[in-house]
């Protein structure tokens, strides 16, 4: 047996139950009319709640910064070194791995952080 919703003809209540495969319709707790099956949900439903109710974040989107600026992060800390060692001076120039510095020293070109 599943755990089905049911839905109320009369009072329009939604309640569950378990029930078999085979049932379509149940009395009602509240007013014991017909109450029918309702089809299950089918994919996820999307989260709208907010987790700061003064700045009026939602997790979507700050999930989506995090994972962006660590995308970020691990590329200019894990992935320009490896090129770094794979290409030739010119190529890191041109591309921007590798930057002069004030002192005229070659260092890797990783963006500063942009503050808010």
């Amino acid at each position: 047996m599943a755990k089905y919703r049911f839905q109320c003809e009369k009072c329009l209540i939604i309640f569950e139950r378990y029930a078999s495969a085979n049932t379509e319709a149940l009395p009602c707790k509240e007013c014991k009319a017909n109450a029918k099956r309702l089809f299950p949900t089918i994919g996820s439903q999307q989260v709208t709640e907010t987790i700061d109710p003064f700045l009026n974040i939602r997790h979507g989107e700050d999930h989506r910064k995090q994972l962006e600026n660590r995308r970020i992060e691990h590329f200019w800390d894990v992935e320009v070194p490896r090129l770094i060692q794979t290409y030739s001076t010119q190529t890191c120039l041109e591309e921007g791995w590798l930057v002069y510095n004030e002192k005229g020293e070659l260092v890797i070109g990783k963006p500063q952080k942009k503050s808010k």
